[in-house]
């Protein structure tokens, strides 16, 4: 399986807030980083515990990339998030970068970058930090 599809596949999963689809692609010690969140999850179960979170704050979220480059070992794209959180009015759209590794048919490392300048409350609070009760 190439990168891309890796990408390609991931994303689908994402935006149809797949959250088992999204955790299949992940190998069992995969990596997701979200530094915007201060985010660094490794193993399914904080994975799934990350991306669940994710869910649960936005009403929407979409990733969309379309600029991409990938190697054998490294994909690298650029593209946009668009999400809409249940606190806020509207949708927010901000620049997106991504950096994808797979190892044996699997995400290995999964790093998102956002540029949330503009939106800065996103990122001021404990979002994944919060406890569900």
């Amino acid at each position: 399986m190439s990168l891309k599809v890796h990408l390609d596949a991931f994303c689908n999963a994402f935006n149809d807030r797949s959250l088992d689809g999204a955790l299949a692609l992940f190998a069992d010690h995969g990596l997701f980083e979200m530094p915007l969140l201060g985010q660094r999850l490794f193993g399914k179960a904080e994975i799934e515990a990350g991306l669940r979170r994710i869910f649960v704050v936005t009403a929407t979220a979409r990733l969309a990339f379309s600029d991409v480059t990938a190697s054998e070992c490294v994909l690298i794209a650029e593209g946009e998030l668009r999400a809409k959180l249940h606190r806020d009015s509207g949708l927010v759209a901000m620049p997106a970068a991504v950096t994808l590794e797979a190892r044996d048919g699997k995400i290995a490392r999964l790093s998102t970058y956002l540029d949330a300048r503009p939106y800065r409350l996103w990122s001021d609070g404990p979002i994944f930090a919060t406890a569900q009760r």
